[in-house]
C-alpha cells in the first residue's frame, strides 16, 4: 500500500494522491453554469486544509459516503488551481473528485482536529488580509440590532447586525443573513445577558467607503454560540471580567442592499400614502417583501388526567409544536403587538411582531414578561415600555393586503420602521402631505412641521391626539391606546 500523503504535498502534476482527512465543512452549492456541486473543506493530521469538490455527475455516486465531521480516506483525485474571491482556505490549489475516485473509511482524526484558524483582529481591519480569503473568527457579542427583513436579488431575506470584541476590547461590526439571522437572534433571546462567544466560520470580509466588517457567505459559513471547542474556552478566559452586557440598539446602515439605502426606500421607492388612502385601497400593494417567519406558534393540548366537568383545571394543558412534532417545545416569549396609529386624515390599527415591535421597545418580551408559560389573564394591564410609545413619531412603511379591502380588514402589518428623527422631520418636511403617523394618545405636539407652507397642508395639524382620534373614530372609542387581544372572525 502506497503512503499516505499530506495536504501540503498536493500539487497538478498527478491523480494518484492518497490522503487521510477529515470533512470540517461541507455544503452543496448550485450554479447555472456547473449545476449542484458539492463542496468540502478538509484538514490532515498536521492540520492543513484544503478545497475539494464533488461535480454534479458525481454527486449521486460519493454523497451516501461522506458527511461533515467524518474522517476518510480520499484516493485517486484530480488536484486543480484554487481561484475566486470566496476562498476557503490558503491552499494554492483544490481538489476534484473523478469517477473513478475512491473514498474509504479510516481511523477517526482527533475530535479536537476542528480546522478553525482565527484570524486576528488587526489583520481583518488594516486590511493585511485578503479579502478574497473567507476567515475565522472568535469574538464577545457586545451589541446587537434588530432582525430585519429586506429584499436581496427579489428575495426576502433576513439580516441582523452585531458587534463583537476581542480580548482586548477591539470592535468588529458583523452582520448575518438568512437562517444564521434567525439562530444567533433567537439563542441571544433565550440566554439573555449572559456572555455570548461567537464562533463565524469562513466569514467574508465586506468593505464599504473604507469601513471593514464580516458577513456570512452564503451556504459556506458556519455559527455556532458557545461552543464547546478549546479555542473558545482559551479566548474566553482571555476576556476582560468586567461582566459587560449585551446591548440592543437600532439597526446600523451598512452597504446597501442592491444599491438602495434605507432612506432612499422610504423617501423614493415607495409609495407615499395617508392613513385614508390607505383605507380606500383597492389593491395589494407590497412595498417590501413581508417576512415570513420559520418560528411557529405552538399550541395548547389539555392534559389527558384534565377533568372534563366545569370544576376541572382549566390551568392543566401542555404545549405542541406542529413544527417540530414535539410535545416539549422550547418556549419563547414573543411580541405581538397592535397599536392605534393616526395622521391628519384619519386613524387605523398597525400590527408589529416579535422584531419590529423590539426595535420601538428596546427590550426584549422575555423581558417584560419573564419566561412565562401561561397565557395573559389582563390584556388591558399594558407594560410601561409599551404605555410609553403614545403620542411618538414614526415612519411606517405597510402592506395592503387583499382581506383589508375585500373582506374591511381593520388592522394592517407592519413591514419595516423608522425611528431616527431626523430623518422622520426630514420626510415630514419634504414628503408628507398631512403629517406623519403618530401611535394614538394624548401629546401636545403637533405631528406636522412648523416649517410647511399653508398650500402643503390638507386638514389642520393634530393638536390633541386624543380629541384628534375620537372625532376620527367611527366607534367613538373613549381610549384609543388599549392594546386588544386579537379575536377570530366566526364567519371564517
Amino acid at each position: 500500500m502506497a503512503a499516505v500523503d499530506f495536504v501540503s504535498d498536493l500539487k497538478p502534476f498527478k491523480s494518484t494522491w492518497k490522503i487521510r482527512v477529515k470533512i470540517v465543512r461541507m455544503w452543496k452549492q448550485y450554479s447555472g453554469v456547473v449545476g449542484e456541486t458539492i463542496e468540502m473543506v478538509v484538514v490532515d493530521s498536521k492540520g492543513d486544509k484544503i478545497h475539494a469538490t464533488v461535480k454534479k455527475d458525481q454527486v449521486s455516486q460519493f454523497q451516501p459516503f461522506i458527511s461533515e465531521g467524518d474522517s476518510k480516506l480520499i484516493v485517486n483525485f484530480a488536484v486543480t488551481q484554487s481561484t475566486g474571491s470566496y476562498r476557503t482556505t490558503s491552499h494554492p490549489y483544490r481538489v476534484v473528485f473523478l469517477s473513478t475516485t475512491r473514498v474509504r473509511v479510516c481511523e477517526n482524526l482527533p475530535i479536537q482536529l476542528s480546522g478553525l484558524s482565527p484570524v486576528p483582529f488587526k489583520a481583518i481591519m488594516d486590511g493585511t488580509q485578503d479579502p478574497d480569503y473567507l476567515v475565522d473568527v472568535i469574538r464577545q457579542i457586545v451589541e446587537v440590532t434588530q432582525i430585519e427583513v429586506v429584499s436581496v436579488n427579489g428575495k426576502d431575506t433576513k439580516k441582523l447586525a452585531l458587534e463583537l470584541r476581542n480580548h482586548n476590547d477591539d470592535r468588529l461590526p458583523i452582520v448575518l443573513w438568512g437562517n444564521f439571522a434567525t439562530y444567533v437572534n433567537e439563542a441571544i433571546q433565550t440566554r439573555g445577558q449572559h456572555e455570548v462567544i461567537c464562533v463565524l466560520r469562513f466569514g467574508k470580509i465586506k468593505i464599504w467607503k473604507e469601513e471593514r466588517s464580516l458577513s456570512n457567505a452564503y451556504n459556506v459559513s458556519d455559527v455556532s454560540l458557545d461552543s464547546d471547542l478549546i479555542e473558545v474556552e482559551d479566548f474566553r478566559a482571555l476576556l476582560p471580567k468586567d461582566d459587560l452586557t449585551i446591548a440592543i440598539s437600532d439597526s446600523k446602515p451598512l452597504a446597501p442592499v442592491n444599491g438602495v439605502s434605507e432612506k432612499d426606500d422610504f423617501f423614493i421607492h415607495t409609495p407615499r400614502k395617508t392613513i385614508a388612502e390607505v383605507l380606500a385601497s383597492r389593491q395589494v400593494e407590497k412595498c417590501i417583501v413581508i417576512c415570513k417567519t420559520c418560528s411557529k406558534k405552538v399550541l395548547t393540548v389539555p392534559n389527558d388526567t384534565l377533568d372534563d366537568g366545569i370544576d376541572g383545571n382549566v390551568c392543566g394543558h401542555t404545549y405542541f409544536c406542529v413544527k417540530c412534532n414535539s410535545y416539549s417545545p422550547t418556549l419563547l416569549p414573543r411580541y405581538k403587538l397592535h397599536i392605534v396609529v393616526l395622521d391628519n386624515s384619519t386613524n387605523t390599527k398597525f400590527l408589529l411582531f416579535d422584531n419590529l415591535a423590539l426595535q420601538l421597545l428596546h427590550q426584549q418580551c422575555v423581558e417584560l414578561t419573564g419566561p412565562i408559560t401561561n397565557e395573559i389573564q389582563e390584556p388591558e394591564v399594558i407594560p410601561a415600555a409599551i404605555n410609553n410609545l403614545v403620542g411618538k413619531t414614526y415612519l411606517f412603511k405597510i402592506g395592503i393586503e387583499r382581506e383589508n379591502y375585500l373582506y374591511k380588514h381593520p388592522t394592517f402589518k407592519v413591514l419595516k420602521i423608522i425611528t431616527n428623527s431626523d430623518m422622520i422631520t426630514e420626510f415630514d418636511v419634504s414628503h408628507s402631505p398631512t403629517g406623519s403617523m403618530m401611535v394614538g394618545g394624548s401629546s401636545s405636539r403637533p405631528s406636522v412641521s412648523k416649517d410647511r407652507t399653508p398650500a402643503k397642508r390638507i386638514g389642520a395639524p393634530i393638536i390633541n391626539l386624543e380629541d384628534s382620534f375620537d372625532q376620527n373614530s367611527v366607534t367613538r372609542t373613549s381610549c384609543p391606546v388599549k392594546i386588544k387581544k386579537e379575536k377570530l372572525d366566526e364567519s371564517g
